[in-house]
């Protein structure tokens, strides 16, 4: 905890600037919102939409998973996520398909927006520009331009919050309008209640105690399943850590067995529940009992409770504490948080393929 309290290491490791993206994420919303309202949707007039399905990966797919989670009870179709080159069978000329990555230049979306087209699937798209936009603007679909110049995952309000203004204007969810603006005050707040000039603050805390250790992620399927998946993915990707994330009920119907025998690992890792007011009082009570088994092997689980009044709130309460947990953990490792090497060198040798 001392190094976290130390100015001095931030400036020294955070070489490529995410703290100042991490207090800045909630103006995100605000220019979000307005590219939501501003886009020309009359192309849409007359389709019988049946499903909606949204391609993209990683920090780009982020926000089409929060969608869905945070719609869970209003989505009058089916909404599916679609990590892959290839899109289901069901895609036909009733999906909206939506084509998201923020460089605009991912080759697996770009393979799947093309496919969709020769569907003939509706299509929408969302990116800073490359050729997502060019294919956007070649098939006269209409499409949002977010602003560049971030890593994909720290772009999560550009990739939400239009998407969200897109299905309120379009009659799939109500009026949201009002709690994405709350809940970029929350963010707000929570900025700055985690900066790095608050010492010891909960991010910290967290950082220091899960260091050096497997952190196992869980959280209940019902809205908060995306926010474990975000708070992995950017301990994966900030602190260049291993992490995974789990689902309550489905653990206790296999995972939970696997903790029988745990060898020299049980020392290693650190269980994280995500929890929430509404999650359903049976979940909450199979997280008691889970916790209960860990604690029983000497493991001390730890439990986090959202904070807000709309669910929207709460959401991104945990996806915020979870961003900046993620860049207290890359401080105390000594890693650069923004860059993210392995993935470059991967697209690199990709390019390579002749097949």
């Amino acid at each position: 905890m001392d190094l976290l309290n130390s100015r001095e290491v931030y400036s020294e490791v955070d070489q490529s600037g995410m703290l100042r993206l991490l207090m800045e994420f909630y103006q995100q919303f605000d220019t979000g919102v307005k590219l939501a309202r501003e886009v020309d949707l009359t192309s849409f007039a007359g389709y019988e939409i049946y499903n909606i399905v949204l391609c993209g990966m990683g920090g780009s797919a982020i926000g089409g998973d929060l969608l869905r989670a945070y719609l869970f009870d209003e989505l009058p179709v089916p909404m599916y996520i679609n990590r892959d080159y290839d899109i289901p069978g069901f895609v036909d000329e009733h999906t909206l398909l939506i084509g998201s990555s923020y460089s605009g230049n991912t080759e697996e979306t770009i393979s799947a927006f093309v496919e969709a087209k020769n569907r003939g699937a509706l299509l929408f798209a969302i990116s800073t520009g490359g050729e997502l936009i060019r294919l956007a603007n070649s098939f006269g679909v209409p499409y949002i331009e977010i602003p560049s110049g971030l890593p994909p995952r720290t772009a999560l309000g550009y990739s939400f919050v239009p998407l969200l203004g897109l299905f309120i204007r379009l009659g799939y969810a109500r009026d949201h309008w009002a709690d994405i603006k709350s809940t970029a005050r929350l963010l707000r707040k929570g900025a700055e209640k985690f900066s790095p000039s608050v010492p010891d603050n909960p991010a910290k805390k967290l950082a220091s105690r899960i260091f050096g250790k497997l952190p196992l992620i869980y959280s209940s399927t019902r809205y908060f399943d995306v926010v474990g998946t975000r708070f992995r993915g950017q301990i994966n990707e900030n602190a260049k850590m291993l992490a995974y994330s789990s689902l309550l009920p489905e653990m206790n119907h296999n995972e939970l067995v696997g903790w029988r025998h745990l060898f020299e690992f049980g020392k290693h890792l650190a269980p994280v529940f995500l929890t929430d007011r509404d999650d359903n009082p049976r979940v909450r009570y199979r997280m008691k009992l889970t916790s209960g088994v860990m604690e029983e092997l000497g493991i001390e689980p730890i439990f986090l409770e959202s904070e807000g009044k709309s669910l929207l709130e709460r959401i991104f309460s945990l996806v915020q504490l979870g961003d900046f947990t993620s860049y207290y953990l890359a401080i105390l490792a000594r890693e650069d948080p923004g860059p993210v090497k392995v993935i470059d060198y991967l697209k690199s040798r990709l390019k390579e393929f002749k097949g």
